[in-house]
């Protein structure tokens, strides 16, 4: 009887050299800075995003807000044409707000509803209840025997960001936020033809009756601070017809901002208004 032998051949266990391991944590290394790399670029894209749509979005409604406002200045119900102003129905400051901003300020009556009378006590039906066509800064109605002075100006709160508010008869109420400088010039009919013959900045009127319309001027920010620095920080108000050279004209130094250079992105908008209560 014959026995074969059997041979057991065993190989010896066998791992990764440590070069090999090194270029294994290299390669990972280089995919996660790869996806860290992108997840922070779309973070960023969006937060950009999120801003562009914000500034827009209160650019518009800045705009179609102080446009609504401003044409019902010195408005009076023709029932209740005795209502005397106390002061003009439009005035102005120059560079007396945060970043050198200016100041606007609106008067107007409101109007009432049909069968309205001037001289009713508070207690009669006939006493002048608000039709709702005409509204103040803050959406609530105005009736004929009401002056309202609205005041538009830009403040900071208590953590810094400025806001445009609008204050009615006294009440301060914040409307938007991170608006960092508003800016005005007054278009001045100088020869009573309806037509502006120029347009200067607040003070500079030879009366500020001759107002017959208002060019707007708002710089507004984003929330976000990541995002590419400006090549050039400043912004010209009205353009080098008004400021040549981005240097501001004398008693107007408003008109030119530099901006920080904090990251955020901004944006600058300018609109004409054109004072229909004015107008011939």
């Amino acid at each position: 009887m014959t026995t074969s032998n059997r041979h057991i051949c065993r190989r010896a266990a066998s791992g990764f050299t440590l070069v090999e391991l090194m270029v294994g944590m290299v390669i990972s290394m280089l995919l996660i800075l790869a996806a860290t790399s992108l997840f922070i670029s779309e973070r960023r894209t969006h937060a950009m995003q999120g801003d562009v749509g914000e500034i827009q979005e209160n650019a518009r409604a800045i705009a179609q807000l102080l446009l609504r406002q401003a044409r019902q200045i010195g408005y009076t119900d023709f029932l209740f044409a005795s209502n005397e102003f106390a002061s003009p129905s439009l005035e102005a400051t120059n560079d007396t707000g945060v970043n050198a901003s200016d100041s606007l300020t609106l008067r107007y009556f409101g109007s009432s509803q049909a069968g309205a009378d001037p001289a009713a006590a508070a207690d009669s039906p006939h006493f002048p209840q608000a039709d709702g066509s005409t509204v103040d800064c803050s959406g609530n109605d105005v009736s004929s025997n009401v002056e309202t002075t609205e005041v538009y100006s830009i403040l900071n709160d208590p953590d810094g960001v400025p806001w445009l508010q609008c204050v009615v008869n006294g009440v301060a109420t914040p409307l938007f936020r991170n608006v960092e400088a508003f800016q005005l010039l007054l278009g001045e009919d100088t020869d009573d033809d309806g037509v502006v013959n120029r347009f200067v900045p607040p003070g500079a009127t030879a009366h500020i009756d001759n107002v017959v319309a208002l060019r707007v001027s708002v710089l507004l920010r984003g929330a976000s601070t990541n995002n590419p620095i400006m090549e050039k920080p400043i912004v010209n108000h009205f353009g080098n017809t008004y400021a040549p050279n981005d240097v501001a004209p004398a008693g107007d130094a408003g008109s030119v901002v530099r901006i920080t250079a904090d990251g955020r992105l901004h944006r600058h908008f300018t609109f004409y208004i054109a004072l229909r209560n004015r107008l011939p």
